[in-house]
């Protein structure tokens, strides 16, 4: 397994020699996210029931009782119009959705419902597998999945290439702008990456470009991520320092237990070569499981499970990690006090 370095581990090292060390891995925030980890999860205190709630709060008498009755017309899946109207979207757009949400395929009800699906193994979206479209787009395959979680109107566009009440997510407006054909399920899948990779790189050198074949680079994930008018920041990693790992650990599992999925850099280090030791590849954690985490790979297109022990230090190649071997750097939502 060899006693390679990594870009991010050396660079985290450096910062706590002249006293510099992210917010996210001081002892106070890991401790306070390992405390909202554990809180009960019931689905009435996530980031869409507070987005929704504050949504309510602030609309107007009308459109409150327009989303109130679009939750209550979908039942079962509540959860999908609170998402709706956690992201953002026009109350027509929520209200049309909620009122064809029986008429849909159940196909594409079951995507929309969870895009991440339920389970391990293979993901697809309909009859399509939901990989990468090429090897410079893991990152924007994983913003494409958390932005369906976030936003279902997203999903539900890719699964059927129907819109609501008129509404075209901005993501969805680049699609049907750039791409010559968005027919089929796996047009707009790989529309929806293109578009995102593009956004991405755009401005990732400050006023230049970030080279497309380079993939995607962390820190305009930052930037380019919508989900429930969250914020987020990138936290360095070095996987070798136990307590950062810990605080990495509580503050996925926060974010997990409130409704959202982790991005997480991976790669090699140095013992295979000086190419390996940035961060090379993006995966996406979905869920928790007993042991650690459920994850989607985008090269494979599979979720597949990642034990917590395997974030400390060096390893073996791991599937979860697209077969690299080493964990680099996580996009974290931020705390609003925070912000």
């Amino acid at each position: 397994m060899g006693d390679g370095w990594t870009l991010t581990s050396v660079a985290a090292r450096t910062g706590r020699l002249i006293g510099l060390r992210g917010r996210w891995a001081t002892p106070y925030s890991a401790a306070h996210a390992a405390g909202r980890a554990q809180r009960g999860g019931d689905g009435g205190d996530t980031v869409f029931a507070r987005a929704y709630a504050r949504r309510l709060a602030r609309a107007s008498a009308a459109d409150a009782k327009a989303l109130a009755t679009a939750v209550a017309e979908v039942g079962e899946d509540s959860a999908v119009a609170v998402r709706a109207a956690a992201s953002g979207a026009p109350v027509a757009a929520v209200a049309a959705l909620a009122a064809s949400w029986g008429r849909l395929p159940a196909s594409a009800r079951a995507v929309i419902r969870n895009p991440a699906g339920s389970g391990m193994g293979a993901l697809r979206l309909g009859g399509v597998r939901a990989r990468q479209v090429d090897p410079t787009t893991c990152g924007a395959a994983s913003m494409a999945i958390m932005l369906m979680m976030g936003d279902p109107l997203v999903a539900a566009w890719v699964m059927t290439g129907r819109t609501f009440g008129d509404h075209l997510p901005p993501e969805v407006l680049d699609v049907v702008l750039a791409e010559v054909g968005v027919r089929t399920i796996e047009e707009r899948w790989h529309g929806l990456q293109h578009v995102l990779h593009r956004r991405t790189t755009r401005g990732g050198l400050g006023i230049a470009p970030w080279p497309r074949a380079l993939g995607t680079p962390p820190w305009r994930v930052d930037d380019e991520t919508r989900f429930a008018g969250v914020r987020f920041r990138g936290a360095i990693l070095d996987d070798t320092d136990e307590h950062a790992v810990a605080a990495a650990i509580a503050h996925a599992s926060a974010a997990l237990r409130d409704g959202i999925p982790v991005p997480l850099y991976t790669g090699g280090d140095s013992s295979g070569g000086l190419s390996d030791v940035v961060p090379r590849h993006v995966v996406l954690l979905v869920g928790r499981t007993s042991h650690g985490f459920a994850v989607y790979e985008p090269g494979t297109g599979r979720v597949l499970p990642l034990a917590e022990s395997r974030l400390y230090g060096r390893g073996p190649k791991e599937p979860a990690y697209g077969a690299w071997s080493r964990a680099c750097w996580l996009i974290l939502p931020q705390r609003r006090r925070e912000s």
